[in-house]
Protein backbone atom coordinates (compact mmCIF):
# COMPACT_ATOMS: atom_id res chain seq x y z
CA UNK A 1 0.00 0.00 0.00
CA UNK A 2 1.21 3.49 -0.80
CA UNK A 3 1.66 5.10 2.62
CA UNK A 4 1.33 8.57 1.08
CA UNK A 5 -2.37 7.84 0.62
CA UNK A 6 -2.72 7.61 4.39
CA UNK A 7 -1.72 11.24 4.96
CA UNK A 8 -4.67 12.95 6.70
CA UNK A 9 -6.55 15.59 4.69
CA UNK A 10 -5.65 18.21 7.30
CA UNK A 11 -1.96 17.51 6.73
CA UNK A 12 -2.40 17.69 2.97
CA UNK A 13 -3.97 21.09 3.49
CA UNK A 14 -0.97 22.04 5.59
CA UNK A 15 1.32 21.06 2.73
CA UNK A 16 -0.61 22.97 0.09
CA UNK A 17 0.61 26.56 -0.46
CA UNK A 18 -2.92 27.92 -0.86
CA UNK A 19 -4.40 26.65 2.42
CA UNK A 20 -5.48 29.39 4.78
CA UNK A 21 -4.78 27.61 8.06
CA UNK A 22 -1.43 26.11 9.01
CA UNK A 23 -0.33 24.24 12.08
CA UNK A 24 3.08 24.72 13.53
CA UNK A 25 5.33 22.36 15.43
CA UNK A 26 8.00 23.20 17.96
CA UNK A 27 10.18 20.11 18.00
CA UNK A 28 12.83 18.87 15.63
CA UNK A 29 11.10 15.53 15.19
CA UNK A 30 7.86 17.20 14.12
CA UNK A 31 9.76 19.58 11.83
CA UNK A 32 11.56 16.65 10.23
CA UNK A 33 8.33 14.73 9.65
CA UNK A 34 6.60 17.75 8.15
CA UNK A 35 9.55 18.62 5.89
CA UNK A 36 9.75 15.05 4.57
CA UNK A 37 6.05 15.14 3.69
CA UNK A 38 6.49 18.51 2.01
CA UNK A 39 9.44 17.25 -0.02
CA UNK A 40 7.52 14.11 -1.04
CA UNK A 41 4.70 16.28 -2.32
CA UNK A 42 6.57 19.09 -4.05
CA UNK A 43 10.03 17.65 -4.81
CA UNK A 44 9.72 13.87 -4.93
CA UNK A 45 12.94 12.03 -5.56
CA UNK A 46 15.23 14.61 -3.97
CA UNK A 47 16.90 13.19 -0.87
CA UNK A 48 18.57 15.02 1.98
CA UNK A 49 22.35 15.21 1.91
CA UNK A 50 24.58 14.39 4.87
CA UNK A 51 23.87 17.78 6.42
CA UNK A 52 20.10 17.39 6.11
CA UNK A 53 19.77 19.87 3.22
CA UNK A 54 17.75 19.23 0.08
CA UNK A 55 19.61 20.66 -2.93
CA UNK A 56 17.02 21.88 -5.45
CA UNK A 57 19.38 23.51 -7.95
CA UNK A 58 23.15 23.67 -8.27
CA UNK A 59 25.00 25.76 -10.87
CA UNK A 60 28.76 25.22 -10.42
CA UNK A 61 31.09 28.19 -10.29
CA UNK A 62 34.46 28.45 -11.99
CA UNK A 63 36.38 30.41 -9.35
CA UNK A 64 38.22 29.34 -6.23
CA UNK A 65 36.67 26.93 -3.74
CA UNK A 66 34.72 28.25 -0.78
CA UNK A 67 37.06 28.23 2.20
CA UNK A 68 35.36 27.73 5.56
CA UNK A 69 38.34 29.41 7.24
CA UNK A 70 37.50 32.74 5.59
CA UNK A 71 35.56 35.03 7.91
CA UNK A 72 33.19 36.54 5.32
CA UNK A 73 31.41 35.62 2.13
CA UNK A 74 30.24 38.15 -0.44
CA UNK A 75 26.96 36.86 -1.79
CA UNK A 76 23.60 37.52 -3.39
CA UNK A 77 20.76 35.76 -1.63
CA UNK A 78 17.01 35.22 -1.65
CA UNK A 79 15.17 33.55 1.22
CA UNK A 80 11.73 31.96 0.79
CA UNK A 81 9.32 30.15 3.06
CA UNK A 82 8.16 26.70 1.97
CA UNK A 83 4.97 28.35 0.71
CA UNK A 84 7.06 30.53 -1.60
CA UNK A 85 6.79 33.82 0.29
CA UNK A 86 10.02 35.81 -0.13
CA UNK A 87 11.20 37.36 3.11
CA UNK A 88 14.49 38.76 1.81
CA UNK A 89 16.25 39.29 -1.50
CA UNK A 90 19.23 41.19 -2.86
CA UNK A 91 17.93 40.77 -6.44
CA UNK A 92 16.72 44.09 -7.93
CA UNK A 93 14.76 42.41 -10.73
CA UNK A 94 12.99 40.11 -8.30
CA UNK A 95 12.20 43.02 -5.97
CA UNK A 96 10.60 44.87 -8.89
CA UNK A 97 8.53 41.80 -9.77
CA UNK A 98 7.37 41.54 -6.16
CA UNK A 99 6.52 45.23 -5.95
CA UNK A 100 8.94 45.73 -3.06
CA UNK A 101 11.56 47.65 -5.02
CA UNK A 102 12.42 51.11 -3.72
CA UNK A 103 14.66 53.64 -5.46
CA UNK A 104 17.65 54.35 -3.26
CA UNK A 105 17.66 50.92 -1.66
CA UNK A 106 20.75 48.81 -2.22
CA UNK A 107 20.47 45.67 -4.35
CA UNK A 108 23.42 43.42 -5.06
CA UNK A 109 25.99 41.31 -3.23
CA UNK A 110 26.44 41.77 0.51
CA UNK A 111 29.03 40.61 3.01
CA UNK A 112 27.98 38.01 5.53
CA UNK A 113 30.05 36.79 8.46
CA UNK A 114 30.39 33.01 8.60
CA UNK A 115 31.10 30.60 11.44
CA UNK A 116 29.90 29.08 14.67
CA UNK A 117 27.91 31.49 16.82
CA UNK A 118 27.50 33.85 13.85
CA UNK A 119 25.83 32.24 10.84
CA UNK A 120 23.25 29.49 10.54
CA UNK A 121 24.74 26.00 10.44
CA UNK A 122 22.54 25.37 7.41
CA UNK A 123 24.05 28.29 5.49
CA UNK A 124 27.56 27.00 6.13
CA UNK A 125 26.42 23.54 5.00
CA UNK A 126 24.90 25.08 1.86
CA UNK A 127 28.29 26.55 0.96
CA UNK A 128 30.13 23.23 1.11
CA UNK A 129 31.63 22.35 -2.25
CA UNK A 130 30.72 25.66 -3.87
CA UNK A 131 33.10 27.71 -6.00
CA UNK A 132 33.11 31.45 -6.57
CA UNK A 133 30.52 32.39 -9.18
CA UNK A 134 28.37 29.37 -8.41
CA UNK A 135 24.69 29.43 -7.45
CA UNK A 136 22.77 26.99 -5.30
CA UNK A 137 19.21 26.67 -4.04
CA UNK A 138 18.42 24.37 -1.15
CA UNK A 139 15.81 23.69 1.48
CA UNK A 140 17.49 24.36 4.83
CA UNK A 141 15.64 22.40 7.53
CA UNK A 142 14.44 24.12 10.67
CA UNK A 143 16.94 22.33 12.90
CA UNK A 144 19.83 23.73 10.84
CA UNK A 145 18.64 27.31 11.32
CA UNK A 146 20.78 27.73 14.42
CA UNK A 147 24.10 29.43 15.05
CA UNK A 148 25.10 26.56 17.37
CA UNK A 149 27.15 23.66 16.06
CA UNK A 150 26.59 19.97 16.87
CA UNK A 151 28.37 16.81 15.80
CA UNK A 152 25.38 14.94 14.36
CA UNK A 153 22.12 15.62 12.56
CA UNK A 154 20.27 13.96 15.42
CA UNK A 155 21.85 16.39 17.88
CA UNK A 156 20.59 19.30 15.74
CA UNK A 157 17.12 17.76 15.63
CA UNK A 158 17.07 17.16 19.39
CA UNK A 159 18.04 20.79 20.07
CA UNK A 160 15.52 22.26 17.60
CA UNK A 161 12.69 24.38 19.01
CA UNK A 162 11.27 25.85 15.79
CA UNK A 163 9.35 24.38 12.89
CA UNK A 164 10.02 26.72 9.99
CA UNK A 165 12.30 25.37 7.27
CA UNK A 166 13.42 27.85 4.61
CA UNK A 167 14.53 27.82 0.98
CA UNK A 168 17.85 29.61 0.43
CA UNK A 169 19.09 30.67 -3.00
CA UNK A 170 22.61 32.09 -3.05
CA UNK A 171 25.21 33.14 -5.58
CA UNK A 172 28.72 33.12 -4.18
CA UNK A 173 30.55 36.21 -5.44
CA UNK A 174 33.61 36.30 -3.20
CA UNK A 175 35.18 35.58 0.17
CA UNK A 176 37.62 37.37 2.45
CA UNK A 177 38.98 37.63 5.97
CA UNK A 178 38.70 41.43 6.03
CA UNK A 179 36.28 43.38 3.79
CA UNK A 180 37.89 46.70 4.72
CA UNK A 181 41.32 45.48 3.63
CA UNK A 182 39.82 44.42 0.31
CA UNK A 183 38.14 47.83 0.05
CA UNK A 184 41.53 49.59 0.32
CA UNK A 185 42.59 47.94 -2.93
CA UNK A 186 39.23 48.81 -4.48
CA UNK A 187 39.60 52.47 -3.47
CA UNK A 188 43.07 52.64 -4.98
CA UNK A 189 41.74 51.34 -8.29
CA UNK A 190 38.75 53.71 -8.16
CA UNK A 191 40.78 56.81 -7.32
CA UNK A 192 43.40 56.03 -9.96
CA UNK A 193 40.73 55.53 -12.61
CA UNK A 194 38.77 58.68 -11.75
CA UNK A 195 41.40 61.12 -10.45
CA UNK A 196 44.74 59.73 -11.60
CA UNK A 197 47.58 57.89 -9.93
CA UNK A 198 49.08 61.01 -8.33
CA UNK A 199 46.27 61.26 -5.75
CA UNK A 200 47.41 59.68 -2.49
CA UNK A 201 45.53 58.68 0.66
CA UNK A 202 45.63 60.98 3.68
CA UNK A 203 44.58 60.89 7.33
CA UNK A 204 42.32 63.39 9.07
CA UNK A 205 43.36 62.01 12.45
CA UNK A 206 46.66 63.51 13.62
CA UNK A 207 47.32 60.39 15.68
CA UNK A 208 47.11 58.04 12.69
CA UNK A 209 49.09 57.74 9.49
CA UNK A 210 47.41 57.29 6.11
CA UNK A 211 46.62 53.62 5.53
CA UNK A 212 44.88 53.84 2.16
CA UNK A 213 41.37 53.87 3.58
CA UNK A 214 40.65 57.61 3.17
CA UNK A 215 41.13 60.00 0.25
CA UNK A 216 40.58 63.76 0.12
CA UNK A 217 40.45 65.50 -3.25
CA UNK A 218 40.04 69.28 -3.53
CA UNK A 219 41.22 72.02 -5.89
CA UNK A 220 42.49 74.78 -3.60
CA UNK A 221 44.37 76.83 -6.19
CA UNK A 222 41.86 79.72 -6.05
CA UNK A 223 42.09 80.24 -2.28
CA UNK A 224 44.30 82.42 -0.09
CA UNK A 225 45.70 80.98 3.13
CA UNK A 226 44.90 84.24 4.94
CA UNK A 227 41.15 83.74 4.50
CA UNK A 228 40.77 80.37 6.18
CA UNK A 229 37.81 79.55 8.42
CA UNK A 230 38.33 79.93 12.16
CA UNK A 231 37.64 77.01 14.47
CA UNK A 232 34.17 76.84 16.01
CA UNK A 233 32.66 78.98 13.26
CA UNK A 234 29.20 78.10 12.01
CA UNK A 235 29.23 77.11 8.35
CA UNK A 236 26.69 76.01 5.75
CA UNK A 237 27.47 72.79 3.92
CA UNK A 238 25.91 71.12 0.91
CA UNK A 239 26.69 67.45 0.48
CA UNK A 240 25.84 64.42 -1.62
CA UNK A 241 26.56 60.90 -0.40
CA UNK A 242 27.05 58.03 -2.84
CA UNK A 243 28.04 54.41 -2.97
CA UNK A 244 31.14 53.66 -5.00
CA UNK A 245 28.98 52.67 -7.98
CA UNK A 246 27.50 56.17 -8.07
CA UNK A 247 24.19 55.38 -6.37
CA UNK A 248 23.08 58.49 -4.43
CA UNK A 249 21.70 57.73 -0.96
CA UNK A 250 21.50 61.23 0.55
CA UNK A 251 21.84 64.86 -0.52
CA UNK A 252 20.98 68.39 0.54
CA UNK A 253 20.40 69.37 -3.10
CA UNK A 254 16.87 69.05 -4.47
CA UNK A 255 17.95 68.74 -8.11
CA UNK A 256 20.41 65.96 -7.28
CA UNK A 257 17.70 64.13 -5.32
CA UNK A 258 15.29 64.39 -8.25
CA UNK A 259 17.89 63.30 -10.79
CA UNK A 260 18.78 60.32 -8.60
CA UNK A 261 15.14 59.37 -8.07
CA UNK A 262 15.28 59.71 -4.29
CA UNK A 263 13.42 63.02 -3.97
CA UNK A 264 10.90 63.19 -1.13
CA UNK A 265 8.35 65.98 -0.71
CA UNK A 266 8.58 65.36 3.06
CA UNK A 267 12.19 66.51 3.13
CA UNK A 268 13.42 70.09 3.06
CA UNK A 269 16.42 70.38 0.76
CA UNK A 270 18.66 73.01 2.27
CA UNK A 271 22.29 73.27 3.33
CA UNK A 272 23.30 71.78 6.67
CA UNK A 273 24.42 74.07 9.49
CA UNK A 274 27.68 72.77 10.91
CA UNK A 275 30.26 73.73 13.51
CA UNK A 276 33.62 73.87 11.77
CA UNK A 277 36.85 72.61 13.32
CA UNK A 278 40.23 71.46 12.08
CA UNK A 279 39.90 68.69 14.69
CA UNK A 280 37.51 66.14 13.20
CA UNK A 281 36.10 65.12 16.57
CA UNK A 282 34.84 68.67 17.16
CA UNK A 283 32.91 68.93 13.89
CA UNK A 284 29.19 69.06 14.63
CA UNK A 285 26.04 69.06 12.53
CA UNK A 286 23.84 71.49 14.40
CA UNK A 287 24.58 70.40 17.95
CA UNK A 288 25.03 66.72 17.10
CA UNK A 289 28.37 64.93 16.92
CA UNK A 290 26.80 61.68 15.67
CA UNK A 291 28.15 62.01 12.14
CA UNK A 292 30.33 59.35 10.58
CA UNK A 293 34.04 60.04 10.95
CA UNK A 294 34.69 60.09 7.20
CA UNK A 295 32.27 62.99 6.79
CA UNK A 296 33.67 64.87 9.80
CA UNK A 297 37.21 64.20 8.62
CA UNK A 298 36.42 65.65 5.21
CA UNK A 299 35.03 68.85 6.71
CA UNK A 300 38.02 69.19 9.06
CA UNK A 301 40.44 69.08 6.11
CA UNK A 302 38.63 71.90 4.29
CA UNK A 303 39.78 75.46 5.04
CA UNK A 304 37.81 78.00 3.04
CA UNK A 305 34.25 79.12 2.45
CA UNK A 306 33.38 78.32 -1.14
CA UNK A 307 35.67 75.28 -1.15
CA UNK A 308 34.52 72.00 -2.70
CA UNK A 309 35.97 68.60 -1.92
CA UNK A 310 35.38 64.91 -2.51
CA UNK A 311 36.12 62.38 0.20
CA UNK A 312 36.27 58.65 -0.47
CA UNK A 313 36.66 56.13 2.32
CA UNK A 314 36.13 52.58 3.48
CA UNK A 315 33.47 51.54 5.98
CA UNK A 316 36.06 51.91 8.75
CA UNK A 317 35.26 55.64 8.54
CA UNK A 318 31.57 55.11 7.68
CA UNK A 319 28.87 52.69 8.75
CA UNK A 320 31.21 49.73 9.43
CA UNK A 321 29.77 46.21 9.23
CA UNK A 322 26.25 47.36 10.07
CA UNK A 323 25.54 49.60 7.11
CA UNK A 324 22.61 52.00 7.36
CA UNK A 325 19.03 50.92 6.74
CA UNK A 326 18.22 49.56 3.30
CA UNK A 327 20.42 52.06 1.47
CA UNK A 328 23.98 51.36 2.65
CA UNK A 329 25.11 47.75 3.00
CA UNK A 330 27.64 46.67 5.60
CA UNK A 331 31.29 47.34 4.73
CA UNK A 332 30.31 49.73 1.92
CA UNK A 333 32.95 52.29 0.83
CA UNK A 334 31.40 55.75 0.45
CA UNK A 335 31.93 58.91 -1.59
CA UNK A 336 30.86 62.34 -0.31
CA UNK A 337 30.87 65.49 -2.39
CA UNK A 338 31.16 68.45 -0.01
CA UNK A 339 30.86 72.20 -0.43
CA UNK A 340 31.23 74.87 2.22
CA UNK A 341 29.01 77.68 1.02
CA UNK A 342 30.39 81.17 0.63
CA UNK A 343 28.71 84.00 2.56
Amino acid sequence: MNKKLLIPLALLCLLAPGCAKKTTSTTGADAKEYLQLWMDKFHPGINANADGLYILEDIPGTGEDWNSEKAYIFTEATIRSLSGTISSTTDETLAKQLGTYAVGNYYGPKYQAIGSGISYAGVDALLKGMKMGGSRTAVVPAWMLTTSRYNTQQAYIDACTVSTSLIYSITLVGQTDDPDEDAIATLREYVTAVYGQDVQPVSYNTEETADGSFYFISDTSAFDDVETIDDSKSIQVNYTGKLLDGTVFDTTLEKVAKDAGIYSSDKTYTSATMNYSTTYGNVLMGTSSSIINGFKGGISLMKWKGQKATVIFTSKHGYTSSGSGNTIPGFAPLVFELEILAD
